[in-house]
């Protein structure tokens, strides 16, 4: 619960203190929370340029109605820590991209035929090769992820560089399982991971349901996670989605005892 002090100066005029800040004109504003703010101008086709990040409120994290030449947006703290745009610049070099038949080889990393090895962080072990239509595939420990992006490989990290901005792939796919785990405890099957030219993860899954309680159906669903911070951004499901009824992991065998009795 907030509280204002009330002092006076030597001149008998009174001053209020407390949570409260000014916004220049003598109005009163609240302590809005503080973020970690994307700058950001348009360059071609609409591409993110001139990105800065900053700690501010996060009412000025906006821009004004009609402007056109930028844009502002909150984005993971993790950006406005000290050095990170550095790190960022360090790690997208071309010594360190992700390439097969390139002339230089990534720190840390082998390259066996089409094949590229490299050793990340905590003992984990990452397979880059080639794909279909100009994709890339990516194995992290038996999980398959295919993507269009560049990668680059650094001090046991990986970058990304997509359409809008460079991104660290702090998780890994094996890591998603556990992600979609919290927010679904639902059987999932012919699961298809995605690293998408936004800098997004797409977990597709067929999702075992009963529509209407009675008949077994496969709800097919998308989530969309951010490879930096683990947050699943939005959901994309079926327009009947609410009307099914999630099959979770133990259904089917309690099914079966219950008709076996």
């Amino acid at each position: 619960m907030g509280f204002s002090m009330i002092l006076a100066d030597n001149n008998s005029n009174v001053i209020s203190a407390g949570n409260n800040n000014s916004d220049g004109n003598g109005n009163e504003t609240e302590n809005g929370e503080e973020v970690c703010c994307h700058i950001f101008g348009f360059g071609v086709n609409m591409k993110k340029v001139n990105s800065q990040y900053e700690l501010m409120e996060e009412d000025n994290c906006t821009v004004p109605e009609d402007f056109v030449g930028g844009g502002r947006e909150v984005v993971s703290e993790k950006r406005c820590e000290e050095g990170y745009a550095v790190r960022i610049q360090t790690a997208i070099q071309s010594r360190n991209r992700l390439r097969l038949n390139a002339s230089e080889i990534p720190e840390n990393c082998t390259i066996t035929g089409v094949v590229i090895r490299c050793g990340l962080e905590h003992g984990k072990v990452m397979i880059v090769m080639a794909g279909e239509s100009g994709n890339t595939i990516i194995k992290f420990n038996g999980e398959n992820v295919s993507t269009r992006a560049e990668l680059y490989h650094h001090n046991g990290q990986v970058y990304g560089v997509f359409e809008n901005e460079t991104k660290l792939i702090e998780y890994v796919p094996e890591q998603l399982r556990e992600i979609i785990r919290e927010r679904t405890r639902a059987r999932l099957n012919n699961t298809n991971i995605t690293l998408n030219e936004n800098g997004e993860y797409e977990y597709e899954a067929e999702k075992e349901a009963r529509f209407l309680g009675l008949f077994k159906v496969k709800e097919k669903v998308k989530w969309f996670i951010d490879p930096e911070t683990g947050e699943i951004l939005r959901e994309k499901g079926p327009w009947w989605g609410f009307l099914a009824r999630d099959v979770e992991e133990g259904d089917e065998e309690e099914e079966d005892n219950n008709t076996e009795g």
